[in-house]
């Protein structure tokens, strides 16, 4: 089991911008994600980003990637589903099976992919089943792989794995997006609309999935050897209640520091109760979530807090 200084829950503009202060301030930091980006990815133009030109989400998540791993913080791609105290911190359990423990806990996980809710699909994450192209992509090269979503997300994922040299088709339960289908044939890239995934099938791998027409009732087996999902996000805070607390809207309550209702965790971005949600806001409170935690640790390691000089490698 790994242990960490600071733990980070989510890999959006909050979790990275925390990971990059928490880092930065030489605390060994951890990330687990089952993304990276979160809704970032899924903007076309951002224009009003402070410092940065009008720019693609995409291009905007990998800068605070390359600055986030510059500083030596640790991604792990996988999707906690538990937390609880443990005897020197905090110990969150992931889906995969892992258990990680950190001296101070962010939770900045904001809003997580949307679950296509087929049968066998929690069996395969991280076998064959991907909610994030830009990280699992390069595991893949000249394979047969499904891309299930529309829009700006999926020709991105399209785009990331046609690098590799893969055949991609992309599926949606919708027979009514058009525009999609015109871009899709242009890339000449395979549609099937009005499908969803009832059934992911295999061994050890993703080896083909079941597609039922929505119409039609009629089912067909596709061969492939993976599955990303781009189906936009939802915020799921269920596995966090009882351990911080939640308003009635599910968003987790911080004061004006980011701390929760449990000292040692903190939290930042779309999951909290903070009313504007937008990236620049959600980076912001990353930053200080992370210098709360930094704080955090400085104090119950019987030094003094900083208040203003955060130079680096000071922690």
């Amino acid at each position: 089991m790994t242990t960490y200084d600071i733990l980070i829950v989510g890999g959006g503009p909050a979790g990275l911008s925390a990971a990059i202060y928490s880092s930065r301030q030489g605390f060994k930091t951890g990330i687990i994600t089952i993304d990276i980006g979160g809704q970032l990815t899924l903007t076309p133009m951002i224009e009003n980003y402070p410092g940065v030109s009008a720019t693609s989400g995409f291009k905007l998540v990998g800068v605070m990637m390359e600055q986030v791993t510059s500083f030596g913080a640790d991604l792990i791609y996988d999707e906690v589903i538990g937390a609880e105290e443990a005897d020197d911190g905090f110990r969150v359990k992931t889906r995969g099976g892992k258990t990680y423990e950190g001296k101070a806990l962010i939770l900045a996980f904001g809003k997580k992919p949307r679950k296509l809710k087929a049968l066998n699909e929690e069996r395969f994450v991280g076998r064959g089943v991907s909610y994030c192209a830009v990280c699992d992509a390069p595991f893949y090269k000249n394979k047969r792989l499904l891309v299930v979503g529309w829009g700006e997300s999926a020709l991105e994922a399209v785009s990331i794995l046609r690098r590799y040299d893969n055949e991609v088709l992309v599926a949606h339960e919708s027979r009514k997006l058009d525009d999609f289908a015109e871009k899709l044939r242009e890339l000449k890239v395979e549609f099937i609309q009005g499908v969803r995934v009832e059934e992911i099938r295999g061994r050890d791998f993703v080896e083909e999935v079941v597609l039922k027409d929505l119409k039609t009732g009629e089912e067909k087996i596709l061969k492939v050897n993976g599955i990303f999902v781009e189906l936009g996000y939802v915020t799921e805070t269920d596995w966090i209640k009882g351990f911080v607390e939640i308003d009635e809207k599910g968003e987790i309550i911080v004061d004006e520091l980011g701390r929760t209702s449990r000292e040692g965790v903190f939290a930042a971005g779309d999951v909290t109760d903070f009313p504007y949600k937008q990236a620049v806001i959600a980076a912001a409170q990353g930053a200080i979530a992370a210098l709360s935690a930094s704080n955090y640790l400085r104090r119950i390691m019987g030094k003094s807090e900083i208040r203003s000089d955060w130079r680096k490698l000071i922690g």
